[in-house]
């Protein structure tokens, strides 16, 4: 296959917006603290109607006498003291000579805006809430997972943090109504916050921000913050100080184009060179060439005549890891348990930030869950292997053996995942049509056993990696017809 030709794309979902793409996927650390509130919480108490007019007459007309009210309602001598006597006994009306008065407490019962009476029962209550340490938003604790401590926190502002206790009341205040639906039955509705009596910092925690890195199809190193996977548009207009966070994280990915970029993408060359021959020239690769036929395409998978299949975007995006388990899928459809190797190997880029993000360990997980159940309960699940560079730092939690190479071995940007004698995917993490910028993941997943063998050999030349014993066959690979 030379070129990916527009007939081989399909429809993208309807509600995708094919006009941006998704260049980085990064999950952070937002964090937060709970704290233990006293507050309390007041409920429309429940008079009958007929002594919730009584007091509105009263409030109106105070002073007013009560053969003038007995009248008013025409009530007979019985009825009218059943209902003065439950009017007093509520401490809101006082008889006094004849005639009927508001007491202090019944006129507290009237605010200006209601001529209904207020009548509150109030009770006192303690909460545990969580509250997030940048925009004092109530956030819930989740389990943590031994790999989420790699991930990157986003910082604090100093001069605030000392008054964070300060800020909960407010907070508590505007929330109180979210907070309370989610803990409380469905009567709390009817009940109002009264008053905050005590507030007590208790343990720290983080919670988790999905982040998206997305850019324009016309503008693709310019990558803009996406957090709808985390928060609603109106949810995150109270978080402001959040968003501005995630927005200074993303700024702090972009990088310079090294001088050596052709270099970089020759990789792609080198490993499938019939796939990458119309963007071969005598200056190298063309990778703006490249990305432009990549992008026009809505998708595009494996057939028996096309086993090299390009990728625009993460290894660890939904689209394009539904790709790589396809892949593995198909050659492992009819393989013998030889044929499948006992790791498999990520050789990692140096780009600030790679693989930070809950979707690593997932993937890995999935092909080593996926490569077991050819495996057999017989033998042992095969293994993801890290392979990075020896000064670089990355998610070594998501693997169970990392290998360190010098950093001359490969390009520094160039991201392969090998599983030996069945796939490769091989990306290019550069900034495309800009000298600064965010890069813009670009490569190919392949099946085809020539690509595959010399990723392999690629990699036998910077480390040392098993392949199965034995190879898979054509007619193991399950091709749609």
């Amino acid at each position: 296959m030379s070129k990916v030709p527009a007939s081989l794309s399909y429809e993208a979902n309807q509600e995708e917006d094919v006009s941006l793409i998704d260049i980085g996927i990064y999950d952070v650390l937002l964090p937060c603290r709970r704290y233990r509130v006293t507050f309390k919480l007041a409920e429309v108490g429940k008079v009958s109607l007929t002594t919730e007019f009584l007091l509105r007459l009263i409030h109106t007309v105070d002073g007013m006498p009560e053969v003038t009210v007995a009248k008013f309602f025409d009530f007979e001598p019985q009825e009218m003291t059943y209902l003065l006597n439950d009017a007093v006994s509520l401490g809101y009306i006082n008889r006094d000579a004849g005639r009927l008065w508001l007491t202090t407490a019944g006129r507290q019962l009237f605010v200006p805006w209601d001529e209904a009476p207020q009548i509150y029962n109030v009770d006192t209550r303690t909460m545990s809430v969580g509250f997030d340490m940048l925009s004092f938003s109530p956030e819930e604790k989740t389990w943590m997972e031994n790999f989420d401590n790699r991930l990157p926190e986003l910082p604090i502002d100093p001069s605030i943090a000392g008054t964070a206790k300060d800020r909960i009341p407010t907070s508590f205040k505007h929330h109180f109504n979210d907070v309370t639906s989610r803990r409380h039955s469905r009567h709390a509705a009817r009940k109002s916050l009264y008053s905050i009596d005590e507030i007590v910092p208790t343990e720290r925690f983080s919670a988790i921000v999905p982040v998206v890195v997305k850019s324009a199809r016309m503008n693709p190193a310019h990558g803009e913050p996406d957090l709808l996977v985390w928060r609603s548009e109106e949810q995150l207009e109270g978080r402001h100080q959040i968003t501005s966070a995630v927005a200074r994280f993303v700024d702090e990915l972009r990088m310079e184009l090294p001088p050596d970029a052709k270099m970089h993408y020759q990789v792609l060359a080198d490993l499938a060179p019939s796939f990458m021959r119309d963007y071969v020239g005598k200056d190298g690769v063309s990778a703006e060439r490249f990305y432009q036929d990549v992008v026009s395409l809505k998708g595009a998978g494996f057939r028996r005549n096309r086993r090299t299949v390009p990728i625009l975007g993460p290894l660890i995006s939904v689209k394009v890891t539904r790709l790589l388990l396809d892949g593995l899928n198909r050659t492992c459809a009819n393989s013998q348990v030889s044929c499948i190797p006992r790791k498999f190997y990520w050789r990692a880029p140096s780009n600030r930030h790679w693989g930070l993000s809950r979707s690593l360990p997932k993937l890995c997980d999935g092909i080593s869950e996926y490569l077991a159940t050819k495996v057999g309960d017989d033998g042992p699940s095969p293994l993801p292997v890290l392979i990075r560079e020896a000064n670089t730092r990355g998610p070594e939690r998501a693997f169970s053996e990392v290998l360190e190479i010098s950093a001359s071995s490969l390009p520094s940007s160039v991201e392969i995942l090998l599983v030996p004698g069945l796939s490769v995917a091989v990306v290019v993490h550069l900034p495309i049509q800009a000298v600064t910028g965010h890069a813009v993941p670009l490569g190919f997943v392949s099946i085809d056993a020539d690509v595959v063998a010399r990723a392999e050999q690629l990699l036998q030349v910077v480390t040392s990696i098993e392949l199965p014993a034995e190879r898979v066959t054509e007619d193991m690979i399950d091709f749609p017809e």
